[in-house]
C-alpha cells in the first residue's frame, strides 16, 4: 500500500462541484448569472464552492501547485435540464464520471508500483462540494476508495467498470463488465464462494490492478462538503426505484478519506431536503477527522448564493479554517480574498435599508417558500431536522432506519447561541421571488400545504434545537472573548440520547470575526 504521512507531494489536486436542485433556478456561479426563465436575468451570488477556488492560493508555503477543477452543478444548464436534472439528479452520473476523469488522469504516480513505493512523489486529493455536488464529491471518494484512479489504459473501460461500481446493489446486474472480461476469475471466484463476484470483492480490484487498469492505496486527504441533501444525497422524491442506481454511496466515511468535513443547515426545512449525514467507516481506514458542524439558516445560508452572505461567509470560513489547520494544512488560501467577501457583503448592507448585520446575525431564508413553478414540490410539507439523531439509510428505498449512526462527529457553532443570546432574527422571506411564485405560495398555504413559519420580525428559535437546551456561559455580544476557545459550552439532549458540544473556532474565523466588530 502507498505510504501516507511522509511522501514529498508535488502537487494538490482539487475537485469542487457546485450545487443543483434549484436553489436558485439555473444560477451560474462561475458565469456569474442567474437566467431563471421566470425572473429577468441578474447578477448571481457565487456559492462558497466557487469563493473558495478564488480564495485558494497558486502554491502553498512548501511551493506545491494546488490545482482545482470546478464542475457546475446537477440542474443548473437550463430549463429541462433543472427539471429533470433536478429532480431526479438524471444527471449525476455524468458528474461524477466527468471530474473522476480529471483527478485520474492527472494524478501521479501512473503506476501501481511507483505507487506503493514511498519515495516516490504523490500527488495529494481534495474534492469539495455542495448540494448534489457535496453528494458528487462523496461518490468520488467512494469510487476511488473502491478501486483507486484507473491509469490511462484502465480509462479505455471507464464506461464499463463504472457500470459496474454504479449497479453493484441492483439485483441482476452486479459486476457485468467484469464478468464477461475476465470469465475465468469470475467463474472461480462463483465456484469457491457460491455466488456471483460483487464489485467491492478484492478480487475485482485485484484484478484490474494485475492488469495495469489502475492504482489503489492512495489516500484522499480531505472531503469538504456543505449540506448534503436527500435520501442516499439525492432528493429525490416519488419513486424510490431511482434511487438504485445510486444507492453505491452510502453514510460511512469511504476508507481512503484522511479528513471529512460537513457544514449543515439547521434550519432548511424542505422534506426532499433530509441531509445526508456521515458516520465512522466500518473498517479500518485513513479515516483521522470527522466534524459534521450545524449552523443557523437554510440550505443556501450554508452553501451561498443568497443576497445576504453573512451566513454563508462564516461556513466559508469554518471550512478554510479546517482546510488550513488540520494535519499541518491540507490546503493554502488567501486571507485578502477572504477578507475582499466580507467586505462585499457590508456593502449589501450598506445598499439596504437597514444597519449592517453584526457576525453570526445574518440574513436566515426561509427555502420552503415558493420561487417560481419549479420549486413548488420542494416546498411542501416542510419539517424540522434533527440534530444528532439520524438513523442509517435502507439502500433499497432511500429511506431511514431505526439503526442510529454512530460516531458522527457533530457539533454547533458558536454563532447559533451568539444570535439566540444577541435575540437575532428568524427566518425571513427570499427577496426577489417572482409574482409567479408569490401566487404560488399564497396558493400553497390556502390548501393547506404548510403553516406559514416564516418569522419576519420574529426573534431566533429553531424548531430544529426544540430538543436541546443550551448549557452555556453569558455571551457579550459586543465583548472581545467571543472570539476565542470555549470549554464547557454544549446542547444537552432533553431526549437522554446525547448532547452536542460547541465547536471551537479555527484561527481564520476568529480573525474575521474580529475584523467584523469593526464594521458592526
Amino acid at each position: 500500500m502507498a505510504g501516507e504521512y511522509h511522501r514529498e507531494t508535488h502537487l494538490q489536486v482539487g475537485m469542487y462541484t457546485s450545487l443543483g436542485t434549484f436553489l436558485t433556478p439555473l444560477q451560474n456561479s462561475d458565469m456569474g448569472v442567474d437566467t431563471s426563465p421566470f425572473s429577468p436575468p441578474s447578477a448571481q451570488i457565487p456559492t462558497n464552492v466557487t469563493r473558495i477556488i478564488r480564495a485558494l492560493n497558486h502554491r502553498d508555503s512548501d511551493g506545491v501547485t494546488q490545482v482545482a477543477f470546478y464542475q457546475r452543478g446537477v440542474g443548473t444548464d437550463n430549463l429541462q435540464d433543472m427539471v429533470v436534472g433536478g429532480l431526479t439528479g438524471n444527471d449525476i452520473g455524468n458528474h461524477i464520471r466527468e471530474a473522476y476523469a480529471f483527478v485520474a488522469n492527472n494524478f501521479n504516480p501512473e503506476s501501481q508500483k511507483e505507487l506503493d513505493d514511498v519515495t516516490t512523489p504523490l500527488d495529494q486529493i481534495v474534492l469539495l462540494g455542495f448540494s448534489r455536488g457535496a453528494y458528487t464529491a462523496r461518490a468520488i471518494a467512494s469510487l476511488i476508495s473502491d478501486i483507486g484512479l484507473l491509469t490511462k489504459l484502465g480509462m479505455e473501460s471507464f464506461w464499463a467498470i463504472f457500470g459496474d461500481w454504479m449497479k453493484q446493489d441492483v439485483e441482476g446486474q452486479q459486476s457485468l463488465w467484469f464478468v464477461a472480461t475476465y470469465k475465468d476469475v469470475a467463474e472461480k471466484f462463483q465456484q469457491e464462494y457460491g455466488r456471483k463476484i460483487a464489485f467491492t470483492d478484492k478480487v475485482y480490484r485485484d484484478t484490474l490492478i494485475e492488469q495495469g487498469l489502475t492504482r489503489w492505496g492512495m489516500p484522499i486527504r480531505a472531503v469538504g462538503v456543505w449540506d448534503t441533501v436527500g435520501a442516499l444525497g439525492i432528493p429525490i422524491p416519488w419513486d424510490s426505484d431511482n434511487v438504485k442506481p445510486f444507492s453505491f454511496v452510502n453514510t460511512r466515511v469511504p476508507r481512503a478519506v484522511q479528513h471529512a468535513f460537513h457544514a449543515l443547515a439547521i434550519d432548511e426545512r424542505r422534506n426532499l431536503f433530509t441531509p445526508t449525514m456521515w458516520e465512522e467507516p466500518d473498517q479500518a481506514g485513513h479515516l483521522k477527522t470527522l466534524k459534521q458542524c450545524w449552523f443557523p439558516g437554510s440550505h443556501s445560508n450554508i452553501g451561498g448564493s443568497y443576497p445576504d452572505a453573512g451566513i454563508s461567509n462564516i461556513t466559508l470560513a469554518w471550512m478554510v479554517s479546517q482546510l488550513e489547520e488540520h494535519d499541518g494544512g491540507i490546503l493554502s488560501f488567501n486571507p485578502d480574498y477572504l477578507d475582499f467577501v466580507q467586505d462585499l457583503n457590508n456593502r449589501f448592507y450598506a445598499s439596504e435599508p437597514e444597519p449592517v448585520r453584526p457576525w453570526g446575525f445574518g440574513k436566515l431564508y426561509d427555502s420552503s417558500l415558493v420561487m417560481d413553478p419549479v420549486t413548488l414540490a420542494n416546498a411542501l410539507l416542510p419539517g424540522a431536522r434533527t440534530l444528532g439523531r439520524y438513523h442509517r439509510v435502507d439502500t433499497a428505498n432511500g429511506k431511514q432506519t431505526s439503526v442510529p449512526l454512530r460516531g458522527t462527529g457533530e457539533s454547533i457553532h458558536r454563532c447559533v447561541r451568539v444570535r439566540i443570546d444577541g435575540g437575532g432574527r428568524g427566518l425571513e422571506e427570499v427577496v426577489g421571488r417572482s409574482a409567479v411564485g408569490k401566487f404560488l405560495n399564497v396558493l400553497k398555504k390556502a390548501v393547506g400545504a404548510t403553516e406559514d413559519n416564516t418569522a419576519e420580525g420574529k426573534l431566533y428559535r429553531s424548531p430544529a434545537l426544540g430538543n436541546y437546551v443550551l448549557v452555556q456561559p453569558a455571551v457579550d455580544q459586543d465583548g472581545a472573548d467571543n472570539s476565542g476557545p470555549v470549554s464547557g459550552v454544549f446542547w444537552r439532549g432533553k431526549d437522554g440520547k446525547g448532547d452536542l458540544p460547541e465547536d471551537v473556532m479555527g484561527r481564520t474565523e476568529i480573525r474575521l470575526l474580529k475584523r467584523s466588530l469593526g464594521v458592526s
